[in-house]
């Protein structure tokens, strides 16, 4: 052990880093300060008039439902749509102009394009069924520019 021994202390070696700390704080605030002043100007928002509100009504979106049965049978709208082989090209193709045909009779006279942006596509899909069918319903819809939003359910459709 160490006999006792002064020590000195200066009050100057523990400071030099708060000293620092607190000019960076001073600037920051200052810094945030006048930027919070900047967003507040731009944010003002004109005052409501009631006498010039106009009464909007909610927008309606259509529901289009696809529907793929256990044996892979492929339904639009609680329609049968014939595709013979559902994992075949040609199922493919023909679920795309079933969607088609869809939008021209709910919505005529606009592109596919334009009409799928109101319209939210629900696919149904058995578990049982092919995947060959689901991916087919899935690609049509992506290739016409809509997402669709895909339920796996299981066997409730029997065979016919």
């Amino acid at each position: 052990m160490r006999g006792s021994g002064r020590y000195s202390f200066d009050l100057e070696d523990g400071f030099e880093g708060a000293v620092d700390v607190v000019f960076l704080l001073i600037i920051f605030f200052l810094v945030a300060s006048s930027f919070d002043k900047t967003v507040r100007e731009k944010l003002a928002l004109p005052t409501r008039d009631p006498d010039k509100a106009v009464a909007t009504s909610p927008q309606t979106r259509e529901r289009l439902d696809i529907t793929i049965y256990q044996d892979s049978r492929i339904a639009l709208d609680h329609k049968e749509i014939d595709v013979g082989d559902p994992n075949s090209v040609e199922a493919y193709r023909l679920v795309g102009d079933a969607i088609e045909g869809w939008l021209a009779e709910h919505k005529p006279g606009l592109s596919v394009e334009k009409a799928l942006e109101g319209v939210d596509v629900f696919v149904t899909t058995d578990k049982e069924s092919y995947a060959g069918a689901t991916l087919n319903v899935i690609m049509a819809c992506l290739d016409r520019g809509v997402t669709p939003q895909v339920i796996f359910e299981e066997a409730r459709v029997a065979s016919r």
